[in-house]
């Protein structure tokens, strides 16, 4: 997972956002080129949103959990993106449109001009839309005081695996702590007004409030399910929650009451879940399935291309997203800075791109490109097996070592990954292969001292490289359910990444973002292997598609032809 807005020095700083270099498909189906460009497109009545019907999407995985105070896999915040709301979103539109924040339950985003921000940039106010009420059965107005006590539940949870992002509030730490029974910082002023405060500036915190996390929910219901409330969610969004059936299918229906005029178009959102992608694709195209969530597989690609019927449904964009090899410093060998930094230089990331059809980009630094602090031409690790020996070599380990390398089942990751165990074997690290189901491993790779080394990925949440440094580098990430899969952290990042979150200016911010890469390089906690490029299709009974580069896949804006 930024904002176009001209913004004053404590608002969000655009330059941040001027960075993102997305090429993104155009708003309606029929109009892509299929390579991410904009196509030509003639008004038409199909263009038209229609209302009603059932759209169809197939995914292989199912969600975590539909709680939006713990969940944070792709699949299941493009679900409860239907069903949650909080203060601020993004403009439903492609490309760089999709990253202006907008208003969602507040009714303007804060900024100096409105007198949303304070002049010292530690106050934030939000004005919250009457009328707006959370779904049936509840079916009562939102107001200030659900939004602390959302906000409250969800750093208050054991399982919360996003508190570092809002830490920064007033009060965060004693809550957290246990040290006090609210967050003072947090506060509701009276039923529309909702105040915010922080210790320091933070350029990125208006960004860290549309994240999922920041939903509201209603008291009374979460009262209601208690620990089930994950599997039984109620929001304010345009769709409501209908039923779950385990590894079969998720199914929404439209919000009869939602607020927002004239949305959503379809009346039901049909998740369909457990097919593997070729299984998908061949559903779209005998009419069973309307788009495709985990992508066109990289195999089929080249043909679905060059058939003229299909080729105008395809859309592609470059994700701010990487791919990767976490090692675990808290398991031998890699505990050892240079066995890290050995493996760093015997992966080939040109080879990975290349068994992905092209729909990968190889990939050098810590950030991807489009992400703020990425520094064009920079190659921090090369691919040189000699280097890798050498480093092994001086390491302790002239002829290598055994170890286990460890990855989810979701296509292409086995056949990757049996790459880079390929990789490892040349320069004399032999390493064995296990793969387990998606939830499974994503439970494992964040318990501590559980699996050795193994593939993770990071989808952006937000345009800001503090969305890579805190959750992937920081210490309070380096937890039992955290998204630090290394366990690496260091006092000096800290300091640099405390100091960076405070600045108000954003050119000098971002430089002090880019330093960081040099640190984090230097311990090499993992290795950067390929940016991917999301390619998917949707069929030609679907109105109205288009990738975001924050949501991707929203079947909110879509309709049936």
């Amino acid at each position: 997972m930024s904002p176009r807005k001209t913004r004053k020095r404590f608002a969000l700083a655009t330059a941040l956002a001027l960075a993102l270099l997305l090429t993104l498909a155009l708003a309606a189906c029929g109009g892509s080129s299929g390579d991410g460009s904009s196509g030509s497109q003639s008004p038409s009545s199909s263009d038209t949103p229609v209302q009603g019907g059932t759209m169809s999407l197939a995914y292989l995985s199912e969600p975590s959990s539909l709680d939006p105070a713990v969940a944070w896999n792709v699949i299941d915040w493009q679900i409860e993106h239907a069903i949650y709301q909080g203060l601020l979103r993004y403009a439903p539109k492609p490309g760089d449109a999709g990253n202006v924040l907008i208003p969602c339950l507040a009714t303007e985003v804060p900024s100096a001009q409105n007198g949303g921000i304070s002049a010292d940039g530690l106050t934030y106010t939000f004005h919250l839309r009457k009328g707006a009420k959370f779904q049936p059965p509840v079916n009562r107005e939102v107001t200030a005081q659900d939004f602390k006590y959302s906000f409250e539940r969800m750093m208050s949870s054991p399982r919360a695996p996003a508190t570092s992002f809002y830490m920064g509030v007033v009060g965060a730490d004693e809550f957290v702590n246990k040290k006090a029974s609210e967050i003072a910082g947090f506060k509701a002023v009276d039923d529309y007004t909702v105040q915010i405060t922080l210790k320091t500036p933070d350029l990125s915190f208006l960004n860290a409030l549309t994240m999922e996390f920041c939903d509201v929910v209603p008291k009374e219901w979460v009262d209601k399910w208690g620990k089930q409330f994950n599997r039984h969610p109620l929001g304010t969004g345009p769709f409501i929650f209908e039923k779950w059936s385990p590894g079969r299918e998720i199914a929404l229906n439209r919000n009869p009451a939602y607020w927002e005029s004239g949305k959503p178009y379809l009346d039901k959102i049909d998740y369909q879940l457990s097919f593997s992608p070729p299984t998908a694709l061949l559903k779209l195209q005998s009419g069973e399935i309307d788009a495709l969530g985990d992508g066109v597989p990289p195999a089929d690609i080249p043909r679905v291309m060059a058939d003229p019927q299909w080729k105008q449904y395809i859309y592609s964009q470059p994700l701010i997203a990487i791919s990767y090899m976490f090692m675990n410093v808290q398991m031998k060998p890699f505990d050892n800075v240079k066995v890290r930094q050995a493996l760093s230089w015997a992966i080939n990331r040109d080879k990975l791109v290349k068994l992905q059809a092209g729909q990968a980009m190889a990939l050098w630094q810590i950030y991807p490109k489009g992400m703020p602090g990425y520094e064009e031409g920079k190659v921090f690790y090369g691919y040189d097996p000699a280097k890798a020996k050498q480093l092994l070599a001086d390491a302790g380990y002239p002829h290598g070592f055994k170890t286990m390398l460890y990855t989810d089942n979701v296509d292409p990751n086995p056949k990757l990954w049996q790459s880079v165990q390929a990789d490892l074997a040349a320069v004399g690290v032999t390493a064995g292969l296990k793969t387990m189901s998606n939830n499974t491993y994503y439970s494992q790779q964040s318990t501590p001292k559980t699996l050795t080394a193994g593939s993770f990925g990071w989808w952006m949440d937000f345009p800001d490289p503090s969305d890579w440094i805190g959750p992937l580098f920081s210490k309070a990430s380096a937890v039992p359910g955290g998204m630090n899969s290394s366990f690496w952290w260091g006092p000096e990042l800290e300091a640099m990444y405390t100091k960076a979150q405070a600045m108000t200016d954003p050119v000098a911010r971002i430089k002090k973002f880019s330093e960081m890469q040099q640190l984090i390089s230097d311990q090499a906690p993992y290795v950067p292997c390929y940016q991917p490029i999301q390619t998917t299709m949707c069929s030609k009974n679907t109105g109205g598609f288009f990738l975001h580069p924050v949501y991707q896949i929203d079947p909110t804006q879509y309709w049936k032809k």
